[in-house]
């Protein structure tokens, strides 16, 4: 294993599906679950009068906040803050937003089924990497959501998001596997081709049937 650098990753370009796949990293939401935004929504406007629905609410301000929680830079509580219309408890609605959270995640019983497949039958480490806040994290945490995955990787803790392919040079460093060894599984194309520009196998979700295929491109056992 080489140590990745901004220079070398550039000349990387090409999928080798030839190579052997030791490792599998997936995004969480909307591969490995999918979270009911609406029905959250409609609970917080029910009992606070706020509006979750961030990135349709047409106020840039309170956007830069929420992408500020993804890197580590400011906490949910404060996105409250600015949403907030009446004097209510910042913390009964940090409390109630994330228990909502919980209840309306569904798991994606397929994945989960194909994670184990890949580390039983495949001998496959099985990381994730993702854009998310220490709050969500939480929630996850508190579920168990994530004990099936041997290393994970979140934005607000590596300070960078998968819009910026340098996380990607992040976590090759870390896990020391090299690039065409990997297959990175995201349902946005714009992760995927950051992933793909420096030589790592990477595949746009569309479903559970399709992901399945084109795993089995790689001689991955199913």
């Amino acid at each position: 294993f080489a140590r990745y650098t901004c220079k070398k990753k550039e000349s990387l370009q090409r999928i080798n599906k030839m190579a052997k796949i030791k490792a599998v990293i997936f995004d969480l939401g909307s591969v490995v679950f999918d979270i009911n935004w609406k029905k959250i929504n409609e609970e917080m406007m029910k009992k606070f009068g706020i509006n979750v629905l961030i990135r349709s609410c047409g106020n840039e301000k309170i956007q830069k906040y929420y992408d500020e929680t993804l890197v580590g830079k400011r906490e949910m509580k404060e996105v409250f803050n600015e949403l907030k219309t009446d004097n209510v408890n910042l913390d009964e609605v940090v409390d109630f937003y994330k228990k909502l959270y919980k209840k309306y995640k569904r798991q994606n019983e397929g994945i989960t089924e194909l994670i184990d497949k890949l580390k039983m039958k495949n001998n496959l480490k099985i990381f994730c990497l993702t854009d998310t806040n220490k709050l969500h994290f939480q929630a996850h945490n508190e579920q168990n959501s994530l004990d099936e995955f041997d290393k994970i990787f979140t934005s607000f803790q590596l300070g960078i998001k998968k819009s910026d392919k340098e996380v990607f040079v992040k976590v090759l460093n870390e896990i020391r596997i090299n690039p065409d060894e990997l297959i990175f599984v995201d349902d946005n194309e714009k992760n995927v081709n950051n992933a793909q520009s420096l030589g790592i196998n990477a595949i746009k979700f569309e479903d559970n049937n399709q992901l399945i295929r084109e795993l089995k491109a790689f001689k991955i056992n199913m």
